[in-house]
């Protein structure tokens, strides 16, 4: 059982705690788990220093564009490679995200804190995946992208300047932490634009990064409320964005989202969509409600969900251009580049043209058309009920590779649940309906669990060569309660009677894997947010509650602990590892913590 696994060094940390703070602390907290070192003293890269951050709304001559050389002191294979980045700004933003590309390839990905004064934070990501990308230099970029509606009411016209740090370090391969095996190559995808692939593939994995910039609030929305103009559904407080006049039409599509995977126009895989919670609520009212000074669930580094498309390893592997898609949102101008998704492939090193084909895909023949029940109703100003939207997928793709090895035939596996369910009190004339003064009440609750579980398996001849399953699920529970005295003849006054926002939120992910001769590895890793505001942060006197928890565990012995409260903006509660053995986060120097994708490439 690979005995370099249990002599690896490790990052341990031990229990802390700190005494509240009397003001808003600026600097962004978190109890992320950073990413595990390897042995020795990594080769460093710099990819920015103090550099300002392009932003679309700033007319100044700020260059978008960087290089990267590979460390010639370092020369692959790396044991590990890790993207380290520092973000600082002085002013409230309403930048929505901030993003670094490299050759086509997404390196980074986070949404901006809007945080009155300084603000500071600090990333990681793992990206020892992608280092086929890393042997020869790349030009790349940085971008921000914003939500098109704030630049329609004009708040664009408060951002600041932001400037960042950005290394890359190299950790040479070493006898306590050797190289893992990599994919052999990694691409970016335009899903506009064929690519050319090499012609010998037998894996391939597809990083897809769901994007729902121009309306993060997804699963909000109401889609068709037959007879109910949407205007009266939205119009008493308006979620997420405005306190009155929502949007006529309000926000289409429905409360379900999902992102589909195509391979030359054949429906090929399923990536979930997480329902991120951004910073500001409600525009003109909730701003921070839910990340002061503790960030929601993936709010400062977006990770991307892993789909396996080994099936198609023989399709993606014939002659000529082949089209990867992802139906995510395509993004307008003014949003930057969007949604990202990377293929990772692993070639057949001793075969030119790898053969086969896809022997079943349920997939293609499945609808997957999501159901929908609405019980609202309006009697006189009153309108209530509930609108429950639900899915279930339980698909099953299969395909053969002629390799130098023989036949491999792989098969993946993949069922979800999805359930939504928003129950609506709302009171007050609409928005269409002139008045002269009146209340409103608005309230929505949120009830969504996605599941989401896929299992893949390869066999060469008879013989099992490699079993993966992964679960993941996003839990979500929001309460928005807002009750206004709204003035129309005096310009639309609005008097807060009261507001209360509660969000509970989960990210866990699941993972065993196992190896013919080696066994299984099983992790764990749940995240948790939750917040609560009882009066906006219009407030004299800001009246919050946050509280985060972060974990993981394996079956090798790694344990990570992290548990972090706020009230009115200040830190309160900051202990680690308090869980674990001996009160000591402790995690195998090849783990993923945050749960974010791994190919296991160190176990071999």
């Amino acid at each position: 059982m690979l005995p370099f696994v249990f002599a690896a060094s490790a990052q341990a940390q031990g229990p802390a705690a700190v005494n509240p703070q009397v003001a808003p602390t600026n600097p962004v907290v978190s109890v992320d788990p950073r990413v595990p070192r390897a042995a020795g003293q990594p080769c460093v890269v710099e990819l920015l220093h103090q550099r300002p951050w392009p932003q679309q709304s700033i007319q100044m001559d700020i260059d978008p564009n960087i290089t990267y050389m590979p460390p010639a002191s370092c020369p692959p294979p790396w044991a590990k490679i890790i993207l380290k980045i520092d973000m600082r700004t002085t002013q409230r933003s309403v930048v929505e995200t901030l993003g670094m590309d490299l050759a086509g390839v997404r390196l980074f990905r986070s949404a901006a804190p809007h945080y009155n004064g300084l603000s500071r934070w600090h990333v990681e990501r793992d990206l020892t995946d992608y280092s086929a990308l890393f042997r020869e230099p790349h030009a790349g970029s940085i971008w921000s992208a914003q939500n098109s509606e704030a630049i329609d009411w004009g708040w664009d016209q408060l951002q600041p300047i932001y400037n960042a740090d950005a290394q890359l370090l190299f950790y040479p391969a070493s006898a306590a932490t050797p190289a893992p095996r990599v994919p052999d190559a990694v691409v970016g995808i335009d899903s506009n634009a064929p690519v050319a692939l090499p012609h010998n593939i037998v894996r391939a994995y597809l990083d897809v990064e769901a994007d729902y910039l121009d309306n993060p609030f997804w699963y909000t929305c109401v889609g068709n409320v037959g007879n109910i103009p949407l205007g009266d559904v939205l119009a008493p407080g308006g979620l997420p964005k405005e306190t009155i006049n929502a949007p006529v039409q309000g926000c289409g599509g429905g409360s379900f989202r999902e992102i589909k995977i195509a391979v030359d126009g054949t429906a090929a895989g399923i990536a979930p969509a997480f329902p991120r919670v951004v910073a500001d609520l409600n525009w003109w009212y909730h701003r921070n409600s839910a990340d002061l000074p503790i960030p929601t669930l993936e709010m400062l580094n977006f990770r991307p969900y892993r789909v396996d498309l080994t099936p198609f390893a023989a399709i993606l592997s014939a002659a000529g251009p082949h089209s990867v898609t992802a139906d995510n949102p395509p993004p307008s101008p003014e949003e930057g580049p969007g949604g990202a998704e990377t293929l990772l492939l692993y070639l057949d090193r001793g075969r030119n043209q790898v053969t086969g084909t896809v022997t079943l895909n349920t997939l293609a023949t499945e609808k997957g058309t999501p159901s929908e029940t609405n019980t609202l109703k309006r009697a006189g100003l009153t309108t209530r009920g509930h609108i429950k939207t639900g899915q279930h997928r339980d698909f099953k793709i299969c395909g053969c590779a002629t390799t130098s090895h023989g036949r491999i035939d792989s098969c993946v596996h993949q069922t979800s649940q999805f359930h939504n369910v928003q129950a609506f009190h709302l009171e007050g004339p609409s928005s269409d309906v002139f008045f002269d003064d009146a209340d409103k009440l608005y309230d929505q609750n949120i009830e969504l669990s996605n599941t989401v579980q896929q299992t893949s398996s390869r066999v060469l001849g008879k013989r099992l060569i490699a079993w993966d399953r992964t679960s993941t699920s996003y839990p979500l529970q929001m309460i928005y309660s807002i009750a206004t005295h709204v003035t129309v003849d005096a310009g639309w006054i609005i008097d807060f009677k009261r507001t209360n926002v509660t969000v509970l939120q989960s990210r866990v992910v699941d993972g065993d894997h196992y190896r013919p001769g080696l066994g299984h590895f099983t992790t764990h890793a749940v995240s948790r947010f939750y917040s609560v505001n009882k009066g906006g942060s219009q407030q004299p006197v800001p009246r919050w509650a946050s509280y985060t928890t972060s974990d993981y565990r394996d079956n090798f012995g790694s344990c990570h602990h992290g548990e972090l409260g706020a009230s009115n903006g200040a830190i309160v509660h900051l202990a680690k590892g308090t869980t674990c053995p001996e009160g000591r986060n402790w995690v195998r120097w090849f783990t993923h913590p945050d749960g974010s994708p791994d190919t296991l490439g160190w176990w071999r």
